[in-house]
């Protein structure tokens, strides 16, 4: 049992560290299934490589400043705990030439193993954005915040973190049916990572990890 929960916190770490859904919301009505890829680097040997996680994700443009969605972590699935996004991005403030767009998103993470392996997390993540060029491609920079409502840990330990905020950069490069993302993030920088049991590679040496994501979205009416 305690070896399986401790499995179990390990993946929801991992979890935490998926890649934005909708920076910018979809058109009215638009319809859009995405598939993302990566995850934070780790030493695998004497080599550097992100850890590959798959998630599929589908989102529905509510209107044209609305898009809600859901995500579902793939590769975590194969291994039996099922890891789930539910969640909905708002545009807030349109571009002004140099100024940024602004978004906001909300999102429900919910975690699941077995009774005595489950957790949810809300999500609040905020990013800028600027579209430039015909296509309209766009380049952001955020901050992801997940919320602990847990007030222990394991093994009857009192919680510390309630916290854990990850900064991000990436781009969109945009087509009329298609989206091919790429992104970089910083995972919980304000967390060690020194008792975990992989090395993560992260530029704050014992804190956070940094993650790499690759994307591909297909949209349709």
């Amino acid at each position: 049992m305690r070896l399986k929960f401790l499995f179990f916190l390990f993946l929801s770490f991992f979890f935490s560290c998926a890649p934005s859904r909708f920076v910018k919301p979809l058109e009215k009505k638009q319809h859009a299934a995405n598939v993302s890829l990566g995850g934070p680097l780790f030493k695998y040997g004497t080599a550097t490589i992100p850890v590959p996680f798959l998630t599929a994700s589908y989102g529905y443009g509510i209107d044209s400043t609305l898009t809600g969605f859901a995500a579902i972590n793939v590769t975590s699935a194969l291994y039996g705990n099922f890891q789930m996004e539910l969640g909905a991005t708002k545009q807030l403030l349109k571009q002004k030439k140099y100024i940024p767009a602004l978004s906001i998103s909300t999102v429900a993470n919910i975690i699941y193993r077995d009774k005595d392996a489950h957790k949810f997390y809300p999500q609040l993540d905020i990013n800028v954005f600027w579209e430039y060029g015909k296509r309209k491609n766009f380049f952001y920079v955020g901050f992801d915040n997940w919320f602990e409502l847990s007030q222990k840990k394991a093994y009857d330990i009192k919680q510390s973190n309630r916290w854990m905020f990850t900064p991000l950069i990436g781009h969109d490069f945009t087509g009329k049916k298609w989206n091919f993302k790429m992104e970089a993030k910083i995972i919980a920088p304000n967390l060690s990572n020194e008792k975990l049991t992989v090395e993560y590679q992260t530029p704050f040496k014992n804190h956070g990890a940094l993650g790499i994501y690759l994307g591909y979205t297909y949209k349709f009416n």
